[in-house]
């Protein structure tokens, strides 16, 4: 009998992988459904263990000397001009202002403005894409800032992602960007890869030949007047230093310099505008306060591109493929406990499935750390959780439900006579 159960072993064990899958299929869609009435799913959808390689593993990079952020506030036009023509008569590589003027407004203040632009030598504006064509994957509409301020500048997407198929106004955390994006049909490059292209074009070239539709951010640092698990990794001017001229010219000389709002002053409590939750926030569990502008964020990325530091993926076929693997193994073995060992199935295959899922985690935590591997094993997680229950579930009703013993003995009613006594 035992020759006929191990004989039958493989088969069956594909029989039952599939089974499984589908298991995790149906509960899926299940858990998708309940989310809105889930509070703790919800508060936990938005964290991923690699989270923990910025929190307790990596130390603090070295700062960043080829990028400087300038905060803006909430300064009229012509106070922005006297910003960006203190900072350009330091010879800066390229500006980029990730800020919008939209309309003209007085006309005075406007000519200040677009007067400091044009004499910038190289100028990269932020624009927005719009109104998402998904059927052609492209983009129909731009915003960007009003005629006057547009005859010397670039102008580059400032759109960003904070989870696939989310906009940047839902409140989720930033980890990944679009290099390029279709609008019209033409190409457009990013903001931070734009100005990356003015200061090293030929890391640019290479880090677009990735040719990855997202890429994630390998963060490096937050900047002055944020709370992060890492120290201030890039130089900041706050509104006085500019007008006060409160730095060393070689802090600008050649270098990205990158106008946008970063609050009212430096460590501004208060304000959340165009603040983003990345996975160096302090909290990275629930819910606490967002913990980078969108500046620092595009900061970020052209650290990464300048530092060729990538982030790779594992593509989801290969995520699919292990997911199989490692479900099949875990079935064929735990089949083998199911028959020679059933008074320990249960306990065998728990401490199994625990151990595993340990190291699953473990291993994706560490690959990021010394690889900048994101293996995204969610599913194959999902197998190994599911694989000791589901497998009971497929031997003891799916199989009896096709044969004609197990039919017989679920739905047959054994009627038993009692005899009756009198004394």
């Amino acid at each position: 009998m035992k020759v006929k159960i191990i004989g039958n072993i493989w088969l069956d064990s594909v029989m039952a992988t599939g089974f499984i899958f589908l298991i995790i299929y149906a509960l899926s869609s299940l858990l998708n459904t309940l989310e809105a009435i889930d509070p703790v799913g919800e508060a936990l959808e938005d964290v991923e263990f690699t989270d923990l390689v910025y929190s307790n593993l990596r130390e603090a990079p070295p700062a960043e000397e080829n990028v400087v952020l300038v905060n803006i506030g909430r300064l009229p036009r012509a106070g922005v001009a006297e910003q960006i023509r203190i900072i350009n008569k330091y010879n800066p590589k390229v500006i980029g202002v990730d800020s919008f003027f939209p309309y003209p407004k007085d006309p005075v203040t406007d000519s200040i403005l677009a007067q400091a632009l044009s004499e910038v030598d190289n100028l990269v504006m932020a624009s927005k894409l719009l109104n998402l064509k998904e059927e052609e994957n492209y983009f129909d509409s731009m915003k960007i800032s009003a005629d006057p301020f547009r005859a010397n500048a670039d102008f580059a997407f400032a759109n960003l992602v904070t989870e696939e198929g989310v906009s940047q106004e839902d409140v989720k955390t930033c980890r990944t960007f679009t290099p390029q994006l279709n609008y019209k049909g033409d190409p457009q490059m990013a903001f931070a890869v734009r100005l990356a292209n003015y200061y090293a074009p030929e890391k640019v070239e290479k880090f677009l030949e990735r040719n990855k539709e997202v890429e994630y951010i390998n963060f490096k640092g937050n900047s002055m007047g944020s709370e992060s698990n890492f120290a201030t990794t890039f130089y900041a001017l706050d509104i006085e230093d500019v007008f006060n001229e409160n730095f060393m010219p070689e802090v600008i000389e050649n270098k990205i310099v990158i106008f946008g709002f970063m609050g009212d002053y430096f460590g501004d409590p208060y304000n959340v505008e165009d603040k983003y939750f990345t996975p160096l926030n302090v909290k990275y569990a629930g819910r606490g306060a967002p913990d980078m502008y969108g500046a620092v964020i595009h900061a970020n990325i052209i650290s990464m591109i300048l530092d060729e530091d990538y982030v790779y993926q594992l593509e989801e076929k290969y995520q699919l493929l292990i997911a199989v693997i490692l479900c099949y193994i875990n079935v064929v073995a735990f089949m083998w406990v199911y028959y020679s060992l059933p008074k320990w199935y249960d306990g065998i295959t728990k401490i199994t499935q625990l151990i595993e899922l340990l190291l699953i985690i473990g291993f994706v935590i560490y690959a990021y750390h010394w690889f900048d591997w994101n293996l995204e094993l969610t599913l194959a997680m999902g197998v190994v959780a599911a694989v000791g229950d589901s497998l009971e579930v497929y031997n003891g009703v799916v199989k009896n439900m096709f044969t004609s013993e197990g039919r017989k003995e679920l739905f047959s009613v054994k009627r038993k006579t009692k005899k009756v006594v009198i004394n």
